[in-house]
């Protein structure tokens, strides 16, 4: 079969940065005075003017090292000459240049200017598109560093924020023993609750799952149709747990036929697959959404692991005691925003505030005038958790 025209994704990036992203590439509204006008605007901004730049210093940049499970990582901390107000851990999804993203590193300056002492934490691995249980080990050490510098965490407590596939590992990070009871608050842009959901969206165009709608939203809340990039980054997050090279290079290059960065225009079609490459291809080729919880049971156990490592649905989430801010476009075509409502259903009442934007679809973005009080809604919330303590 010949494999559809699409829009070529941006190569590598599948991180939805908050709102500044939202706002760029267009006539930004009048937001108002407040700081939390000032912070979207800044945002919009990247790297140009804007009136919070005008008002604060700007923010340095430095390299920190630190110990995790899987060996010595480093990480860039921003930080406002004039100090810390709150301390917050940025995790990006599977992005190439992850934490020097330009985009990211733009998002990373805004929150410093907030006086925000941000960390953004370097993880090979997910620059490698390689997904992992031991992600939510880094993201962990990560914030135990940082909650351990008063000057940088004041009150012995900061906050961590995922975008895309990385919100998984910062909410099982944020559960951990040691770190649960300092983690004040967590983020998430675009992030997943169940990521058996995701694959079923990812495959079939329809999530495996039925969600009561409890929050303000549509009647009809089924997600649009999915984009070939992310059933490719799940294709290429799995490679090296396939046994044979043979059945890693079809794998690979079904992935690059889907998203059309190989020079295949049919699909390709496998000769003899060993058992977990066939099972993993069936669950990819499978468009009946009633199925998937059987195929993704048919994987390899080794597969399975690593999936149950960063779903957060799979675990128990009532030692998450952090505030979550969940913020998701109704357009999102690699995580539907079906996901961020089910984690909001997922916990106690009162412990999510949930913001969905019309016009943000992941990193296709179209603002409309409806989306600005939840945008302002959304940076107050995340400005509401700064402690008051003036270094």
């Amino acid at each position: 079969m010949k494999r559809p025209e699409s829009p070529r994704y941006p190569h590598g990036w599948i991180s939805g940065l908050l709102v500044m992203a939202l706002l760029c590439g267009c006539t930004t509204p009048h937001l108002g005075d407040s700081e939390a006008a000032l912070a979207l605007e800044d945002l919009a901004s990247g790297f140009g003017s804007s009136r919070l730049a005008a008002q604060t210093p700007a923010p340095a940049r430095r390299t920190v090292a630190y110990p995790t499970s899987v060996g010595d990582r480093t990480a860039d901390l921003y930080l406002s000459p004039q100090g810390a107000r709150a301390g917050i851990v940025l995790v990006p999804g599977a992005v190439a240049q992850g934490g020097r993203d330009p985009r990211l590193v733009a998002v990373a300056r805004t929150l410093a200017r907030l006086r925000f002492a941000v960390l953004v934490p370097d993880m090979p691995g997910v620059r490698r598109y390689r997904l992992r249980a031991t992600d939510a080990d880094e993201v962990a050490a990560a914030f135990a560093w940082l909650v351990a510098r008063p000057e940088l965490a004041p009150e012995g407590t900061a906050g961590i924020a995922g975008f895309s596939y990385g919100v998984g590992p910062v909410l099982l990070a944020a559960m951990q023993p040691d770190i649960h009871e300092q983690v004040r608050f967590v983020m998430s842009v675009g992030g997943y609750y169940s990521l058996r959901n995701v694959i079923a969206y990812l495959t079939t165009g329809y999530p495996a799952t039925t969600i009561p709608i409890t929050v303000e939203t549509s009647a009809d809340i089924q997600p649009g149709p999915p984009h070939p990039y992310g059933e490719a980054v799940f294709i290429r997050s799995n490679l090296d747990l396939i046994e044979r090279s043979v059945d890693r290079g079809f794998l690979r290059s079904y992935a690059d036929y889907l998203v059309g960065e190989g020079e295949v225009e049919e699909e390709p079609v496998p000769a003899t697959l060993a058992p977990d490459a066939r099972a993993f291809h069936e669950l990819l080729t499978n468009h009946d959404p009633s199925r998937v919880p059987a195929l993704i049971e048919r994987l390899p156990d080794r597969i399975r692991a690593q999936l149950d490592g960063i779903d957060p649905s799979s675990h128990d989430l009532s030692q998450l005691q952090a505030r979550l801010i969940l913020l998701h476009g109704r357009g999102d075509n690699l995580v539907p925003y079906t996901e961020s409502i089910a984690m909001a259903n997922a916990l106690p009442n009162g412990q999510a505030q949930l913001f969905l934007i019309d016009g943000l679809a992941h990193v296709d973005l179209k603002p409309m005038s409806q989306d600005i009080p939840h945008l302002l809604a959304a940076m107050e919330a995340l400005l509401a958790e700064r402690s008051s303590h003036t270094p």
